[in-house]
């Protein structure tokens, strides 16, 4: 259970709604796994609050935040300052707030292609909001050839022809909006809380997609690299990883 007293460093999450994300339950046992006086609590913010609550944040001294849907491109004019990444992908994950400055970031796109061998590859990013822009800018930095596409772009969903990275930027879980081949890298950001695999991961394992990697393991790798912006240090990724495993 998480103590927070008069010292504690706070940090928490900004989206509408958040009472889905495992993001609490992993970033604080990243922190009891450093002995660090810190902690981190959902902020469900609705859209018109969202200026509101990046003030709140440096008005109770909060150390930083997470964002997330709906408000990731949103956040953007709301910062002091973004990073390259951020400015790129024209969307903001993870701020840090220092001497009442507001520090905008992404992690999310070198989440997405961590796994993946992308140089070269047709990929094609489901969806249109600010994970699916960060998944796009990151896919091209890592020399593939990106198509982004959403719902009411027509020909949706597109066919599984000459896709040859599969990014699921969606909040869809339980339909399959592209059949997997053996030859496809897949990611899902989508996750159910209580580990089952989504439509989209359970098809990719199936087929024997040459790559499938779970929402989980995207929260967990953006999740680490926004701990080691908040404190400055290399995050504990087993214990968030195990505390994930513990949700299922």
């Amino acid at each position: 259970m998480i103590e927070i007293r008069g010292t504690t460093t706070l940090v928490g999450l900004l989206g509408w709604p958040t009472a889905h994300s495992l993001s609490p339950r992993m970033q604080n046992a990243g922190f009891r796994a450093l002995g660090l006086d810190w902690a981190y609590v959902p902020l469900p913010t609705p859209p018109e609050r969202l200026a509101d609550a990046v003030r709140g944040l440096v008005a109770l001294g909060f150390a930083g935040a997470n964002v997330t849907i709906p408000h990731k491109q949103a956040v953007l004019a709301l910062c002091d300052e973004v990073d390259d990444v951020a400015r790129q992908a024209g969307s903001v994950n993870t701020l840090v707030i220092r001497e009442g400055r507001v520090l905008g970031s992404s992690t999310d796109g070198a989440a997405v292609t961590a796994g993946l061998d992308a140089a070269g590859r047709h990929a094609v990013v489901l969806g249109t909001g600010g994970a699916a822009l960060a998944a796009a800018a990151a896919l091209r930095d890592a020399g593939a050839e990106v198509e982004t596409t959403g719902r009411r772009d027509p020909g949706w969903p597109p066919p599984p022809d000459g896709i040859d990275v599969l990014v699921n930027a969606t909040p869809v879980k339980d339909a399959l909006l592209v059949e997997p081949r053996p030859s496809m890298q897949i990611v899902d950001l989508a996750y159910h809380a209580d580990g089952t695999p989504t439509a989209l991961v359970e098809a990719g394992r199936r087929a024997g997609s040459e790559v499938v990697v779970d929402g989980a393991e995207v929260l967990l790798l953006q999740g680490a690299a926004s701990f080691e912006r908040w404190t400055g240090l290399a995050a504990p990724v087993d214990a968030m990883r195990e505390a994930l495993r513990g949700a299922k």
